[in-house]
């Protein structure tokens, strides 16, 4: 009987061992996976960076296509032929100019006002590595 209760009781501690190893390395595997996600969404912000610069260097465009149609129109009333054709060209520049910044203005306000997309694309993406990883781990082949 004493025997009996012995086994018993190094049974129940090696379940807890194993089960509180398996705790251990499932905390880990959810440590490595939240890391995932934080660099995954600071990949995903640095997105914002160019989109601003784009901005920027636009606004700046759009400046020197003012300064040279107010130089233009500076020039007097009457306007050969040649700068006529000068500044439809620069209209025509600044038009198009618009519209650039208005597809840039547009990206950006939707990841301003929706971060939540970028974060959901983070966890799904670590969801499925950890899925994959824990599918290889288990011995069972990821679905391609």
């Amino acid at each position: 009987m004493a025997k009996t209760l012995k086994d018993l009781l190094l049974a129940l501690l090696n379940a807890t061992l194993i089960l509180l190893a398996l705790c251990l390395f499932l905390g880990w595997k959810l440590a490595q996976s939240v890391d995932q996600i934080r660099v995954g969404f600071a990949e995903n912000l640095q997105v914002v960076a160019p989109l601003r610069d784009q901005a920027q260097g636009i606004r700046g465009e759009l400046a020197a296509l003012r300064s040279d149609l107010a130089t233009l129109g500076s020039q007097g009333t009457q306007l050969d032929a040649v700068t006529r054709q000068q500044l439809n060209a620069a209209l025509r520049r600044l038009g198009d100019l618009e519209g650039k910044l208005e597809d840039t203005q547009a990206r950006l306000a939707g990841l301003v006002e929706k971060p939540e997309d970028l974060i959901d694309y983070a966890i799904t993406t670590s969801a499925d590595t950890v899925t994959d990883r824990l599918l290889i781990l288990k011995g069972c082949e990821p679905a391609t």
